[in-house]
C-alpha cells in the first residue's frame, strides 16, 4: 500500500527539514490523514512514550496512554485512531480529527531543537531512549477502546482509500447519493 502524496499548493505545507515531520494543513482531507498514519507508522509505532497534555485538554487521555506501547496507527477517511498498549489485551485507542486546521507533528532533537508547544496542544509525546518529540493540535482528540474505533469505523462507511474497502458497498452507496462527489 502506498499512501497518496500531497499536492504541492498552498494547502499542504511541508517542511524541507528531513526531520520535520508536521503537515500544516488549512483543510485537512482524507489522503492527507493516510499520509500521518503512513508517516506516523515508520516514526512512531512501536515505540513507547511519555505522554503529556499541554493545554489539559486531554489529561486523562495522556495520563491513560503514559508508558504504553504505541501498536498502530489506523486513517479512516478524515480519522485517524492511534493504537496505545500491550501487544495482547485492552488497548488504549485515541481517536483524532483535525478538523480545519489540526497538526500531529514529530520532532528529532539530534537534528532540529524541539520547538514549544502551543495554546492547543493538546497531547505531547516523548520517547525517552531517543528523545523523539510528538506534538498533536486537533479539533477532536478523544480516548476510548477498541469499540470506539469499530463503531466509528463502521458509522464513517468505506474508505477508498484503504486496502480493506468494500467496492462494491462503496459504489452501491455512491450510486444511490443525490450528493456530488
Amino acid at each position: 500500500f502506498l499512501a497518496p502524496r500531497a499536492p504541492r499548493s498552498s494547502s499542504v505545507l511541508l517542511s524541507s527539514r528531513r526531520s520535520f515531520h508536521a503537515t500544516a494543513v488549512r483543510m485537512v482531507e482524507g489522503h492527507s490523514v493516510h499520509r500521518v498514519a503512513v508517516a506516523h507508522r515508520h516514526r512512531l509505532v512501536g515505540k513507547t512514550f511519555k505522554a503529556t497534555s499541554p493545554n489539559g485538554r486531554f489529561k486523562e487521555g495522556a495520563a491513560a496512554i503514559d508508558g504504553q506501547p504505541f501498536q498502530r496507527i489506523e486513517a479512516v477517511g478524515k480519522n485517524l485512531f492511534a493504537f496505545f498498549g500491550p501487544p495482547k489485551g485492552p488497548m488504549a485507542v485515541v481517536h483524532v480529527h483535525f478538523g480545519m486546521a489540526g497538526v500531529w507533528a514529530t520532532f528529532d532533537p539530534a537534528v532540529e531543537p524541539v520547538p514549544p508547544t502551543t495554546d492547543t496542544t493538546r497531547l505531547r509525546l516523548e520517547e525517552a531512549s531517543s528523545g523523539l518529540v510528538s506534538h498533536l493540535s486537533a479539533m477532536t482528540v478523544q480516548l476510548g477502546t477498541e469499540e470506539l474505533y469499530r463503531s466509528k469505523k463502521a458509522g464513517l462507511g468505506e474508505d477508498p482509500l484503504r486496502e480493506d474497502a468494500d467496492a462494491e458497498a462503496l459504489f452501491s452507496k455512491v450510486s444511490i447519493s443525490s450528493k456530488k462527489i
